[in-house]
């Protein structure tokens, strides 16, 4: 495999992972606020039955992406870089080896450019 393509992969595989904290937290934050509001309103649990099955949507989410249960559980950029390079390494490749421009996108942005105005047609 080139080291492109595992750069590729890695990166494709670290995106699920964040997609899935993220429907996650939706989860987690759509269903509190229908708790309260079902149990200071009516005082049932009628939220209950869309929870559950958009919970078993979420488990089958979670399995379709870590497959059994696993342990890093973070979403940050260096969390996300972290994770890109556990992938490369999986698949046999080096970190090293990657294209430059991957990987140095933040220097670039910081250089200043080297042209003035007057150089431009």
């Amino acid at each position: 495999m080139s080291d492109n393509f595992m750069y590729k992969e890695a990166k494709r595989r670290v995106k699920r992972k964040k997609a899935f904290y993220k429907h996650l937290t939706f989860y987690l934050i759509v269903n509190g606020v229908f708790f309260f509001i079902t149990l200071f309103n009516t005082g049932t649990f009628n939220w209950l039955y869309p929870a559950a099955f958009w919970g078993i949507g979420l488990v089958s989410h979670y399995f379709s992406v870590f497959g059994l249960p696993g342990t890093d559980r973070v979403g940050g950029t260096d969390w996300e870089a972290k994770e890109i390079r556990k992938e490369i390494e999986k698949m046999g490749g080096t970190y090293e080896d990657l294209p430059p421009d991957e990987l140095e996108l933040k220097e670039l942005k910081k250089q200043k450019q080297g042209w003035d105005d007057s150089d431009l047609v």
